[in-house]
């Protein structure tokens, strides 16, 4: 799913594989000890051999900004089943803790699942994650998404999409993570010329880009990763949703805003 070929080095948990010794006959207690250190020794070569190994590749670690709310959880989902690690940030300002429990049932084993009660707007706190967790990928979803609460309260947009996003390129760079998946949103293409709207179609031959507050707010986010990524050589993709529904397939997890939030889409 993500490209994790990287040249920084990281400290990483491994686990051991057991191996039983059958009780020896009298006459071979002596060796013992012997064949222990031997099959020990030749375990430790094994492993340094495959870590040498052009096939070799550690688990990638993933941050997922805004993890507990709606998209966010579904990305940790399918990053788990895919066997990655994956760290949640998320402040619950929007966010379910619900859908992390989820989760951390799913996969409840150590290191593979780790949850960090942190808002982005706290650079400081977030600067401390990135130093204490060696990650090779960023999916970005945190943020305010309601076009309604967007037209009357524009200001707590642009900081929260905006600056936020800043935030986290900054010390993407800062800490060597060379590799995004922004969340974005079909509104920063206004009203369209012609439907329906394709991968193809440019935001530029849109006859009002973007209609509201939030539609212009993620523009201006995707335009400052566009630029930073080409100085910085950053891998990036950009993820515009239309109208996302519906659960997991099991219905584990699923959509659950605010009441006073429903009616501002």
């Amino acid at each position: 799913m993500l490209n994790s070929s990287r040249g920084r080095s990281q400290t990483r948990s491994t686990r051991s594989m057991p191996f039983v010794v059958m009780e020896p006959d009298p006459k071979t207690k002596s060796n013992v000890v012997g064949k222990i250190l031997m099959v020990a020794a030749l375990t430790a070569l094994c492993v340094i051999m495959l870590k040498q190994s052009p096939s070799f590749k550690e688990v990638p670690h993933v941050l997922v900004t805004g993890g507990a709310g709606y998209i966010g959880s579904h990305a940790a989902l399918r990053l788990l089943k895919e066997n990655y690690r994956v760290s949640i940030v998320d402040n619950l300002s929007r966010g379910n803790m619900g859908a992390v429990k989820v989760l951390q049932g799913l996969f409840p084993e150590p290191g593979r699942l780790q949850f960090i009660y942190a808002g982005l707007g706290d650079a400081k706190a977030v600067d401390k994650i990135f130093l204490e967790n060696a990650f090779d990928a960023v999916m970005h979803f945190a943020a305010v998404i309601y076009v309604g609460e967007s037209t009357m309260d524009p200001l707590r947009y642009y900081h929260n999409i905006t600056s936020n996003t800043l935030t986290v390129l900054k010390l993407m760079a800062a800490h060597g993570v060379p590799t995004l998946i922004y969340s974005s949103t079909c509104a920063t293409y206004g009203e369209p010329e012609k439907m329906p709207i394709t991968e193809e179609t440019p935001q530029t031959s849109c006859e009002h880009v973007p209609t509201n507050p939030y539609g212009k707010v993620k523009k201006m986010a995707e335009d400052m990763i566009l630029d930073f990524s080409k100085s910085f050589d950053m891998a990036i993709m950009i993820l515009r949703y239309f109208n996302v529904i519906g659960s997991d397939l099991e219905g584990r997890l699923g959509e659950a805003p605010r009441p006073e939030l429903r009616d501002q889409g």
